[in-house]
């Protein structure tokens, strides 16, 4: 009914496709919301220049050299998938990602549904990043929804 239709548009829907349903036409409107979410998600707090030094309460990650330091300016070994998954969570700050998410736009291999590469290395990374690894407070797990990178402690939900 149209009455829906205009109820989940003013409820902040991005769009409505009615059935039956051309599958062209799906792909085309998911890829028109991507070009937009990607071309209007400009957050001032977020680097998105890759000569960027972002830091990460007692640690700074560097863009431009890939390395992540401690205080006194001491290399933190990292590795490549680690210093693009890093990347990927500075740059998404304060929003969940989940295990898919993480593995396309870090990754460029695909995945099994059991795959649990992206948990070993969130492991790993809390060890360098975090003061206790135990009891993490900058790269959290969202219980049944992924892992936000949070280290100013914004994210409430």
């Amino acid at each position: 009914e149209p009455v829906d239709r205009v109820i989940g548009l003013e409820m902040g829907a991005d769009d409505y496709l009615g059935k039956p349903v051309d599958l062209r036409d799906l792909e085309a409107r998911i890829k028109a919301v991507l070009r937009r979410t990607e071309q209007g998600a400009v957050d001032p707090e977020r680097p998105d220049d890759e000569t960027a030094r972002v830091k990460i309460r007692d640690k700074t990650l560097d863009l431009s050299s890939c390395t992540l330091m401690d205080a006194d300016g001491t290399d933190i070994p990292i590795t490549a998938m680690e210093f693009s998954l890093l990347k990927l969570f500075v740059k998404n700050t304060g929003r969940v990602l989940n295990r898919d998410q993480l593995m396309e736009l870090s990754s460029d291999r695909e995945w099994m549904p059991y795959d649990r590469s992206i948990d070993i290395r969130i492991s790993r990374l809390r060890k360098k990043i975090e003061a206790n690894a135990a009891k993490p407070e900058i790269l959290r797990t969202v219980r049944g929804l992924g892992y936000v990178f949070d280290p100013d402690n914004r994210y409430t939900g």
